[in-house]
């Protein structure tokens, strides 16, 4: 019992200074704390939002960049086999580097050399026009990859810049959810009959991450964020979902509160969070940093609209 009030004592300081502009008082009160933590977890969600999305374009940039590797070999080497049949002809015939071949095609009568020269001339304009083709093709991807290069770099860091901002909301969250988890008990809401279908899969999938800790840009296993959370259970049930709130409400088509169903997704503030719809006025859904995987009233946040994968 003494670790638990020391931690208590210590968790009371570091959230007294949290609330140094307020009127002094030895102890924050349950609301007053509940709100700190809603505000803290609210602008984590839109870090963390925007840090899932950045890494699903960067996803993609790799994926592009790896594209762009395997076709320059190839490319790379269909010049060079080009360059060298024309370089070859060049070297032994007009140069004098192989007489041999030479007094080939100048033997026989001349309407004979004349026709073998022609021929001669036409397979190095289709070399030229061959290497030509392959160097601008060779260019345009080497262009594309360079403005990768930079994209990826972008990209890689806005994700620092976010996990720097991260990291300070995330320990003023802590503090906070620790002097709430002893002020308040844990408590959540009974489950609902499970549904059929996929959908009844992707919810029996929520359900059975709940009490795992929330972890921003985690898809599981183990942890989870909530976009991160509705990604996996709805992956479980065999439909693809980015691992993006934003992009989640542009993947699914969208559904009135009238049609609401278990399975369906919830979006919530300002399309910063998400959650799946478990029937009964119940969702499951990762809240924020220092909670875990629970149940919650469907009209907990404020709603953007509903969405039903398919």
């Amino acid at each position: 019992m003494r670790i638990r009030y020391v931690a208590l004592a210590a968790a009371t300081a570091a959230v007294a200074l949290l609330f140094a502009g307020s009127p002094a008082h030895a102890d924050p009160s349950l609301d007053e704390v509940k709100e700190q933590v809603k505000e803290k977890g609210e602008e984590l969600e839109k870090v963390i939002e925007q840090y899932n999305g950045a890494k699903e374009k960067l996803k993609k940039s790799e994926k592009r960049q790896k594209e762009i590797e395997k076709t320059l070999g190839p490319l790379a080497e269909q010049v060079a086999i080009a360059q060298g049949e024309i370089d070859a002809i060049a070297s032994s015939t007009y140069t004098g580097g192989n007489l041999s071949q030479v007094n080939i095609m100048l033997s026989g009568s001349p309407d004979e050399t004349i026709e073998r020269l022609s021929l001669l001339s036409q397979l190095g304009q289709t070399q030229v026009a061959e290497i030509r083709r392959f160097n601008e093709a060779n260019e345009a991807f080497r262009t594309e990859q360079e403005t990768l290069e930079a994209t990826i770099k972008e990209q890689e860091d806005l994700k620092k810049e976010i996990g720097e901002k991260k990291d300070k909301i995330e320990g003023e969250l802590d503090d906070l959810k620790a002097m709430q988890d002893e002020l308040e008990p844990d408590y959540g809401v009974g489950k609902p009959p499970p549904p059929s279908g996929r959908a009844g899969e992707a919810v029996s999938f929520a359900y059975d991450q709940i009490g795992e800790p929330y972890e921003y840009g985690a898809g599981g296993p183990g942890s989870w964020d909530c976009s991160g959370l509705t990604q996996g259970a709805w992956g479980a049930a065999g439909v693809s979902l980015s691992h993006n709130t934003n992009m989640q409400w542009n993947e699914v088509p969208h559904v009135s509160r009238s049609q609401l169903a278990a399975g369906d997704l919830v979006f919530y503030n300002d399309l910063n969070h998400v959650a799946i719809y478990a029937g009964d006025n119940v969702i499951v859904h990762a809240p924020t940093a220092g909670q875990n995987v629970t149940t919650a009233p469907l009209d907990s946040m404020s709603i953007v609209g509903f969405g039903r994968p398919s």
